[in-house]
């Protein structure tokens, strides 16, 4: 006789404040699969309670005490599911991954009654930054409701089960992908989380002023407030505690090590080469498959004009980045338009024609309407022999990467052509319109 597996039940649960313009979509995604949706309101003075109730949640008031974990395990505390999704109000499964949830649960919990004693459940997470893909690691974002797993620290809360060095979470990270919107600019000044983040962050600083960790978190938050200084100092102080006091793990050093590369890349000072060397040093001692120290290492030798060591190194970024299989966050992801570009101009520097096109193609396979890879592309096509024939050959490139039908991608391909005075593939681009609407294009372009 065929076992029939029996269902199960998931409580979906999040903490709130202020959160109208997420709160919808933040439940659409679970409505209709989990067995209750639990909102554990800590304050809002907008819409964010209302519009939860008129969609079913079940909406409970927490008086605030500057302490996360305080908060989400008060929301577990409401919850009968047997497993919990606990989600950010600012993050969502695809729908594609929602609809494998319970699939994935009853591996973990198949390979459970096998001996593996799984608690959690690992996704795959990607920011969205500026409606772009942007980088992308992995969180526990699914685990059981078990009276022993709760959530510590006043912010960066982790979730920890009691007397266990960390939860033995079973990786889907293949298989269910939650999307980020919160790191964007726009959703820092509306909600003001960097300016209460510093405030936790301080608070914890002033009662351990070597913690390695809420310095780095500090630097985070002076990061996305674009304080660079200040985020360098926080990330220095980080790396010279954690490496002293060996209390975090090396994980987190690399990360700390990987946001001194990009803020040493982003300045491109050549007076911090002995610096830059030795960060990627360091990096190197205690990680050599992630692809990020190599990749802003690289983009500082870039920008120093060590091109043909860049060339190396951004390369050797781009075989790590195709095999990483690991759990740590790739921020690399998020810069892929200008890392292919980078390359693409050491290339350039090194007279690698093919690899130019190789590369800057690979740009505008990320971002095509990224105006610096277009031209690059574009100058490196004209300086074959027979201009016409090649004007033949681009726009046949470019046919794979744009719409040629589409106004904008015609637009787009015919502002590449003119800064690089590509009159054959201009003319391309214009055969390409229908006859009004070439008229009246050109007719614009000529009142410029």
């Amino acid at each position: 006789m065929k076992k029939v597996k029996r269902e199960i039940r998931l409580s979906q649960c999040m903490i709130v404040k202020n959160e109208e313009k997420n709160i919808r979509q933040a439940l659409s995604w679970g409505k209709g699969l989990m067995c209750e949706q639990i909102v554990v309101d800590t304050g809002s003075m907008d819409q964010t309670v209302q519009i939860a109730e008129e969609m079913g949640a079940k909406v409970f008031q927490f008086q605030w005490c500057d302490d996360f974990s305080a908060a989400k395990n008060y929301a577990i505390d409401q919850a009968g599911g047997e497993w919990i999704a606990f989600l950010d109000a600012d993050e969502y499964f695809t729908a594609e991954s929602a609809g494998k949830i319970f699939s994935v649960i009853q591996k973990a919990e198949d390979e459970t009654r096998s001996g593996k004693g799984w608690q959690a459940i690992l996704v795959k997470m990607v920011n969205i930054q500026n409606g772009k893909l942007g980088s992308s690691g992995q969180h526990v974002r699914i685990f059981r409701n078990d009276p022993h797993l709760r959530y510590e620290n006043r912010i960066h809360e982790v979730l920890k089960y009691s007397g266990q060095e960390q939860v033995r979470a079973y990786d889907a990270r293949e298989e269910l992908i939650i999307y980020h919107t919160g790191y964007s600019q726009e959703a820092y000044k509306r909600t003001g989380k960097t300016q209460r983040n510093i405030r936790l962050l301080e608070k914890n600083l002033k009662d351990n002023p070597r913690d390695a960790e809420s310095l780095a978190y500090l630097g985070d938050s002076y990061l996305s407030k674009e304080q660079y200084d200040k985020a360098k100092e926080c990330f220095h102080r980080a790396l010279k505690y954690g490496e002293e006091d060996k209390k975090i793990p090396p994980k987190e050093i690399l990360r700390i090590l990987s946001m001194l590369l990009i803020l040493y890349a982003r300045e491109s000072d050549p007076k911090d080469e002995k610096t830059v060397r030795e960060l990627y040093g360091k990096s190197r001692e205690i990680y050599r498959d992630h692809p990020d120290p190599d990749y802003y290492f690289g983009a500082w030798l870039y920008q120093n004009r060590h091109y043909k060591e860049a060339e190396g190194y951004l390369k050797n970024a781009l075989e790590k980045y195709n095999s990483y299989r690991g759990t740590l966050w790739v921020y690399m992801s998020g810069n892929l338009k200008l890392y292919f570009a980078q390359l693409a101009d050491c290339c350039r520097q090194l007279e690698k024609k093919e690899d130019v096109i190789r590369y800057s193609v690979m740009s505008l396979g990320v971002d095509r309407y990224y105006t610096e890879s277009l031209v690059m592309f574009l100058n490196i096509m004209k300086e074959e022999d027979g201009e016409a024939e090649t004007a033949s050959k681009s726009w046949e490139i470019l046919s794979q990467l744009y719409n040629m039908s589409s106004l904008k991608d015609q637009m787009t391909v015919l502002k590449g052509a003119k800064l690089t005075l590509f009159l054959s593939l201009e003319n391309r681009v214009y055969n390409a319109m229908p006859a009004e609407q070439r008229r009246a294009v050109q007719e614009a372009l000529s009142e410029k």
